[in-house]
């Protein structure tokens, strides 16, 4: 990438990690009790005040701020990727991939439930004239059969085709889910071989694969204790293509039979130095943790483009989603200190 561009993509992606919520801001946004008092002082943010500048406070609810926050995320990346002008670009779009493939799932879901209305709404709509498909007609899709239809000559139609069904109740979605999220795996790797090369292919690569691996731990955990998942159904649910992590590794942890055993393999593991000493009360706690240090490095000392991008990707989304674990706590009514538990930062 020419040099203008690169050092346009390292400011502005600086820039806005700078702009980030501070520790100061979650203890001020853990003492709200409603949805109106946390919009009210998001607005004073100067990451989310144009997005949030002309709601009204006192009307909002969960769902409407948690799409305005997606849709302040996805501006922010946007900003980005309109620097790129190289043959990388496809590099910096694979974020965009990412969220039509949520959307696609939604729509699935939404047929799988009948509850056509409620994923229309839930929906990113602003997401529409950056996709691949046209959003709104597969939205309204009532049937597997439309949903197949609105993204004919797409990317995700040959992986969604295998499984189609008349009748809602018997869609895989789980199977289905999986195959999607194991095509993006496999596309984040062949751009990441196809457009960088010596160490910053090596540093890409060690990002996204910590992250990959970290997941597919925390799934052995979670399967294992909660669902007492079989060895099979486990391997079924993990990404085991194009990944560092050696097979018989691998397939050691998934034969564990503690799962706390799993959860102590984190502590004694390379990513040793990027958790917390707390007890492991939350798995995916000491998970993000892992992904947010590593990131967190990254942008302050990398000089490189596409490797300051990608962790103010996912510096990004453990922002989003500590805001929803604070608007989901007030909801539900959650404990102060059980929400700041749950916090990355």
């Amino acid at each position: 990438m020419p040099n203008f561009a690169g050092n346009s993509v390292i400011s502005k992606a600086k820039s806005m990690f700078s702009k980030r919520l501070l520790p100061a801001d979650y203890e001020e946004l853990l003492k709200f009790n409603s949805i109106p008092e946390i919009v009210a002082y998001l607005k004073k943010a100067d990451k989310y005040t144009n997005t949030l500048d002309k709601v009204m406070d006192y009307s909002m609810h969960r769902g409407q701020l948690e799409d305005l926050i997606k849709k302040s995320y996805f501006n922010n990346v946007v900003k980005i990727v309109n620097f790129v002008s190289t043959k990388d670009r496809k590099f910096y779009e694979l974020d965009m991939v990412k969220r039509e493939i949520e959307i696609v799932l939604s729509s699935l879901r939404s047929i799988i439930s009948g509850n056509i209305e409620s994923s229309v709404r839930d929906l990113p709509l602003f997401f529409r004239k950056h996709a691949s498909f046209n959003i709104e007609k597969l939205t309204k899709s009532l049937t597997f059969r439309d949903l197949l239809f609105a993204l004919k000559n797409t990317r995700y139609f040959d992986i969604i085709n295998p499984y189609y069904a008349e009748d809602p109740i018997d869609i895989r979605y789980t199977d289905i889910e999986q195959s999607m999220f194991l095509a993006y795996h496999n596309l984040v790797i062949e751009r990441i071989n196809k457009y960088f090369k010596g160490k910053i292919r090596t540093n890409l690569m060690d990002i996204y694969q910590t992250k990959v691996e970290v997941d597919n731990i925390i799934k052995i955990y979670r399967l294992k204790k909660f669902y007492n998942g079989s060895e099979e159904e486990i391997k079924k649910a993990l990404i085991t293509e194009n990944i560092r992590m050696k097979k018989t590794d691998l397939e050691s942890l998934i034969k564990l039979s503690d799962p706390n055993d799993v959860l102590m393999s984190i502590s004694q593991s390379v990513y040793a130095s990027y958790i917390d000493e707390d007890d492991y009360v939350y798995i995916e706690y000491q998970a993000e943790k892992i992904k947010y240090n590593i990131a967190r490095r990254y942008m302050y000392f990398s000089t490189i483009p596409a490797i300051v991008y990608t962790v103010f990707i996912f510096l990004n989304e453990i922002e989003q989603n500590n805001i929803f674990n604070i608007i989901e706590g007030v909801r539900y009514d959650i404990e102060k200190s059980d929400i700041r538990k749950m916090l990355i930062y």
